[in-house]
This record gives structure tokens, sequence and C-alpha cells, in this order.
């Protein structure tokens, strides 16, 4: 899509109370049905430009219970990849606890398959970059679990900037190894912070305790992991 469709899909969005606001112009999608249909077309967008993902994330948040299902589904069959509405249900399953927003969510997952392994966002990264080695390496499980890679975390709360995303071991580790790559020593809040305090204090703990490459100097809050330097022969 140009820039001027996706400014029309801001437009648009925010005529349905989305949080966003774009310029009126003309554009190819002349016959949007209702409301799910332009959801389902903003879905498939949203590769294209993360803040739009970010904003249908937020809007499926507040508003899925305006949003019918079937009806949702049923432009399935239209989308280039349904499966961005799993990767958002995904991350509002993340922000509520909500049973019927979990449920509601699952519905919309049922008979979709992972896709094979991409990264979520055309055109974001220049080949070999740092950007698309993190997003592979330190990639979020809300992505991964449908065959996904990107580190993008959707800002849920703009005015404290807060953001979500879930990081499984593997992901947490690649943090920790570049972190280990630009200093000596870390401290647990370091790891912490860059980890976005994904995990708890006790799993980050054991996060650093599990590495061999590194040992704790020191103790209690005051403690640095150093790296451990290897012996020659």
């Amino acid at each position: 899509p140009s820039t001027k469709h996706l400014s029309r899909m801001y437009y648009e969005l925010g005529k349905i109370k989305a949080n966003c606001v774009g310029m009126k112009s003309s554009w190819a999608y002349k016959a949007i049905k209702n409301r799910e249909h332009l959801l389902a077309l903003a879905c498939d967008m949203s590769r294209y430009d993360p803040r739009l993902f970010e904003i249908l994330v937020n809007y499926f948040y507040s508003h899925w219970q305006e949003i019918n299902p079937a009806s949702l589904r049923s432009f399935y069959n239209k989308m280039k990849t349904p499966q961005v509405i799993c990767v958002l249900g995904e991350f509002v399953k993340q922000m509520s606890s909500d049973k019927e927003t979990i449920f509601y969510f699952d519905y919309l997952a049922v008979g979709l398959k992972s896709v094979p392994i991409q990264y979520f966002f055309f055109d974001l990264y220049s080949p070999g970059g740092q950007l698309a080695k993190q997003a592979v390496e330190e990639c979020l499980f809300e992505y991964k679990q449908w065959g996904f890679l990107s580190n993008a975390r959707p800002v849920i709360d703009s005015g404290e900037k807060q953001t979500i995303g879930k990081l499984d071991s593997n992901s947490r580790r690649n943090i920790l190894n570049r972190l280990l790559s630009l200093k000596k020593e870390i401290t647990l809040q370091e790891y912490l912070k860059a980890i976005y305090n994904s995990v708890s204090r006790q799993q980050a703990l054991l996060d650093l305790k599990s590495n061999s490459s590194i040992k704790p100097t020191g103790l209690g809050r005051y403690a640095k992991w150093r790296k451990v330097e290897k012996m020659g022969l």
C-alpha cells in the first residue's frame, strides 16, 4: 500500500473510534462492506506499517465486543495472511485476563495454522542487517507462535510508553549474549531492562545462573555478572 492508502486507512479506522488520525483520499478499496471487512483489510496492510499494527492491537483490545467474529472470519479467504489476526489476539490475551476475551480470540484462530517462517513486517529490515538479525534472534513469542519473526513490541500506553510482548528462553538468552558482547559485566537490573522486565526477578536470576559463560562477582543487589575468561592451552 502507498503512504496515501495507509493514511486513508488511518482515517477509516478513526471513524470507528480507533486511536488514529488520517486523511481522506482516493483509494482502490471502494466496496468496504462493514467494520469487519475494514479490519480484515487493515490487518493485511499492517504488515507494511508497525504503527498500524500497534493501532489494531489497541483497537481489538478495547472494541472486540463490537466486532462480529463470524463476520470477520468470513473475510479470511480474501486476506493474504489471516494469521495476522491470530498474532493480534496473542497480544490482546497478554493484556487481558478476562476469559471471554480469551475465548473470543481463540475462536478467531480456529482452523488457522502457522505460516512458513518469515518476517512479520515487509520491507522493514536490510538483508543481513542488525535489525534483521535481532528480529530473528530476539523474536517475541506472539509472532513466533504463528511462524513470524519480529521483535517489535506494540505500545499499549502512549503516556507511559508501556509495551507488551513475551520472550521465550531462547530469545532471552540471545538478548543476554548481545548484552555481553557489548559489556564485560552486567547487573541483574541491566538484564531485566534489556528484556523489558518481561519475566520475574527470580526467572531473570535463573537465566543468569544457567548461562555457563558468565559468573557472579559480589553479592546481593550489587552483584555483577562477568564473562568467564577462556583458559588457553
